[in-house]
């Protein structure tokens, strides 16, 4: 399983893989050390980092994780998957992007519609797999660019805004 963080102000795309119960840790551009997960209890862990064992808690809210260790406490936010392939399309202010070639299943809004960041835009359908495609800011739709059906690449323009709440004239 791959996921991007946010801690103490960084991203790092982390890998856990293992079995149920036991993770290895890896982190994408650094060195590989061994380290690894090991469930102890309902929000125990234990922390391999070479010789060294370490226990740690580690509570979860939403997309935010709690952990205490090393004498420490750190909060870090788990990325949501779809939303961090939309940035790295390049969804940012004015435009929605596609995170991945697909096919348009449902469109939610047309131009002149009044949206706010998080509105659904659109569903889309990839790999099987149905993801909606959401504003990225407060404005209004002034083109969808893909109709219900149509197919698409990766970072393909889906919608664009303009800017503020109200309507143009």
């Amino acid at each position: 399983m791959r996921r991007c963080i946010e801690l103490l102000g960084h991203r790092y795309e982390v890998s856990l893989n293992g079995p149920t119960g036991k993770w290895i840790i890896g982190i994408k551009d650094r060195h590989p050390e061994a380290a690894s997960i090991t469930i102890q209890g309902n929000s125990s862990f234990i922390l391999a980092l070479g010789e060294d064992n370490l226990p740690m808690e580690i509570a979860r809210a939403g997309e935010e994780v709690f952990i205490q260790a090393f004498g420490r406490n750190f909060r870090l936010k788990i990325l949501d998957p779809v939303e961090q392939a939309a940035q790295e399309a390049g969804s940012k202010g004015d435009t929605a992007r596609a995170p991945m070639p697909g096919v348009v299943v449902e469109t939610a809004v047309r131009p002149g519609d009044i949206v706010t960041r998080g509105t659904p835009l659109m569903t889309i359908e990839s790999m099987k797999i149905l993801t909606v495609i959401k504003a990225p800011r407060d404005g209004h739709v002034t083109k969808v660019h893909v109709e219900k059906g149509q197919a698409f690449e990766k970072n393909a323009i889906l919608v664009t805004l303009g800017e503020g709440r109200e309507r143009p004239l």
